[in-house]
């Protein structure tokens, strides 16, 4: 019996008074979790941009997009993590159908 694999893509926001290398640190961090816990990933930062409304006293955010193979089990650790770390704004999980371009 084989387990699915399907693909996953996280958005997450990231707080900005970050320094580069600690926004470097922490991307690091997510990417090397799934990994360890058996994906493979792509990982692009989309930059700093505005937000639409307060999150946690922030008005802008850096924005960090993962995509992922995974299964529900993966999808759970990685987001038992996010709500676990406090310089994590918000996170969303998607299901996708197929790898977007990055």
């Amino acid at each position: 019996m084989t387990k699915k694999l399907d693909i996953y893509e996280i958005l997450y926001l990231v707080d900005t008074s970050f320094t580069e290398e600690k926004l470097e640190n922490k991307i690091e961090f997510y990417r090397d979790f799934a990994v360890k816990n058996g994906s493979s990933t792509i990982v692009k930062n989309c930059g700093q941009k505005d937000l639409s409304y307060i999150v946690k006293k922030q008005t802008s955010a850096n924005y960090i997009q993962m995509v992922y193979v995974g299964n529900k089990n993966l999808v759970n650790l990685i987001n038992q993590e996010m709500n676990r770390d406090e310089d994590v704004l918000r996170h969303f999980t998607t299901k996708l159908v197929e790898v977007p371009e990055m």
